[in-house]
């Protein structure tokens, strides 16, 4: 298992990118819009894969019950 913060953890743009299958405009939007904390050393910005997951676990669509209303 691998400690909280460590450097494995972190993903670059194209990481990120490539992780969600989006475009870089869609993610130069969604840091716009604060869906989810990087790091920004410099010109290099970084994200925690933790805080990608955790945006995606809080954006999951469960289906509905079948036979409840």
């Amino acid at each position: 298992m691998q400690e909280p913060g460590r450097r494995d953890d972190l993903m670059t743009k194209q990481d990120v990118m490539d992780y969600l299958k989006i475009s870089h405009q869609t993610l130069h939007r969604m840091m716009k819009s604060g869906a989810f904390a990087y790091i920004k050393l410099e010109r290099k910005v970084l994200f925690r894969k933790a805080a990608i997951d955790a945006y995606l676990e809080a954006h999951l669509v469960k289906p509905p019950v079948k036979g409840k209303k």
